[in-house]
């Protein structure tokens, strides 16, 4: 059992050592950096003690201020290696000082580390994703449509039966009817949040649906979602329960993650706090999930697994964790996040290729389109605002 518990922390601390992010704090720390780690250890205080050991042991293998240990010399091996790729770079990468450029920065340099190549050559073109015209998030209540601002949120009123909308420009209530079934569009590339009339919080992820009442008048609280959600359930006697075309999660009181797009094989619940049961749609088959595991669904089959929760839920906070995720995989969702499409010759394999790190999701896509061309041994052409070809670099 000790000896378990010595190999889950050593692991752990490793994780640390080669987190590109972490890297360049400990290398070229700033104020953002300093905010984000500090925010990171308040929101993670289990994880404490791995991260201060490695800072010791970066720090130790920096100043070389000790004979280094064989796994200390690999890491520092990994470091000189990643600065000299970055200094060969240095024609292609604009250093900044102040705090918008050093966001920047981050896209450049924290993300993206291909591993095995392919051999495959073909002409033929791969697609990922659909894209959809600009349209405006809209919310369907009764007879009327509201077209609302990216990034709007939307606050239920129990007593009052309304809705106060309110984005960075402005502020509006709308009077909803009695036993109203409301409707929340998300358009791929945009982003909205809604408090429900019991005070649950979602967050709505780009290219969603949601289906809520204007008041929960019945024994549960139920909404039902196409696409991807998260959310934190107000805890209250009656059961919340969230509706999929492939299964229903019931919870009291609890925060997880919902993946449900029609254009993807699998659905995924992922448990942030709490517990709940998902059941699938097809055969009933249910479990109950503790936190930090997550329920996958696919073919009327429902199975769990340990994983690290902010690889699913970093989205809501403006980023995108990945830990050897096929490239491809990575494409999709940036592109159903910016509404682009993503297109390529089999020859690339972009499945045959993974990538590790965290994507930061600039307002301005093109960031992360430079990032994607530093850091990968790949280019892009922009066809148009919706469609990127993506290529082998000249």
């Amino acid at each position: 059992m000790l000896e378990n518990n010595k190999q889950d922390f050593t692991k752990k601390v490793m994780n640390f050592l080669v987190d590109d992010l972490f890297l360049l704090w400990r290398i070229n720390p700033t104020r953002e950096l300093n905010e984000y780690w500090d925010n990171f250890i308040r929101k993670n205080p289990q994880l404490e003690n791995q991260f201060r050991q490695a800072i010791t042991e970066i720090d130790q293998i920096r100043s070389k201020s000790h004979s280094l240990s064989q796994a200390q010399l690999q890491v520092k091996e990994k470091i000189e290696h990643r600065l000299l790729s970055y200094k060969n770079r240095k024609k292609r990468i604009v250093y900044y000082v102040s705090a918008a450029a050093a966001i920047a920065l981050l896209l450049i340099i924290s993300t993206l580390f291909i591993l095995n190549q392919s051999d495959y050559r073909t002409e033929k073109i791969m697609v990922l994703g659909n894209t959809v015209q600009d349209n405006e998030i809209q919310l369907f209540t009764g007879d009327e449509v509201v077209n609302l601002n990216n990034n709007a949120t939307l606050n239920m009123s129990e007593s009052a039966n309304s809705v106060i909308i309110q984005d960075s420009l402005s502020q509006k209530e709308i009077k909803l009817q009695d036993h109203t079934i409301n409707k929340l569009i998300i358009p791929y590339g945009k982003r909205s949040s809604l408090i429900l009339a019991d005070g649950s919080k979602v967050w709505l992820n780009s290219g969603t649906e949601i289906e809520f009442p204007s008041v929960f008048a019945s024994k549960t609280r139920e909404i039902k979602v196409k696409g991807e959600i998260y959310i934190e359930v107000s805890k209250r006697k009656e059961p919340f329960i969230v509706h999929t075309f492939n299964s229903q999660i019931q919870v009291f009181g609890t925060s997880f993650n919902v993946s449900a797009y029609e254009d993807e094989e699998r659905e995924s619940v992922v448990l942030v706090e709490g517990s709940i049961q998902v059941k699938s749609n097809a055969n009933n088959a249910s479990l109950i999930l503790s936190p930090g595991q997550m329920a996958e669904i696919s073919a009327g089959n429902i199975k769990s697994k340990e994983v690290d929760v902010s690889e699913y839920i970093g989205w809501k906070d403006g980023f995108m964790q990945f830990n050897k995720v096929p490239l491809d995989e990575v494409l999709r969702k940036v592109g159903r996040y910016y509404n682009v499409e993503f297109r390529y010759n089999e020859e690339i394999d972009l499945l045959g290729k993974t990538c590790s790190g965290k994507l930061f999701l600039s307002e301005n896509i093109d960031d992360v389109l430079q990032s994607f061309t530093n850091i990968t041994l790949l280019n892009y052409e922009k066809q148009s605002d919706h469609i990127i070809y993506i290529i082998k670099e000249r």
